[in-house]
């Protein structure tokens, strides 16, 4: 493998561990608010006027930027703590990549 081929694919690994922890920092934000049972249960919706969220709208992160932390209808605002659970996760996501790779690569000599 190339060196540009290798530096391609460490940031394609990044970012989908980043990718991945987003979306387990996120469902850990909805089972805190919820409960764990609750987190299984219905979808997520505005807390200000009741309105189920489309897909759009629970994209880890990006979501929460687009719409300004606020609810795309009625602009309720949605709490940081959500973003920060989320970037919390995407760190961590991007920490264990970068664990695994390294550990690959100290294994292959």
């Amino acid at each position: 493998m190339t060196g540009t081929s290798a530096a391609v694919l460490l940031a394609l690994l990044i970012v989908l561990g980043a990718l991945t922890g987003a979306v387990i920092g996120s469902f850990a934000g909805v089972v805190r608010s919820r409960g764990w049972r609750g987190a299984l249960r219905g979808r997520s919706h505005c807390v200000g006027c009741h309105r189920t969220l489309r897909w759009h709208e629970l994209v880890p992160i990006a979501s929460y930027a687009v719409q300004g932390g606020r609810c795309r209808v009625c602009r309720a605002e949605i709490g940081r703590e959500a973003l920060v659970v989320e970037l919390a996760g995407a760190a961590a996501g991007v920490l264990v990549t970068l664990g695994v790779v390294g550990l690959a690569l100290l294994l292959a000599g």
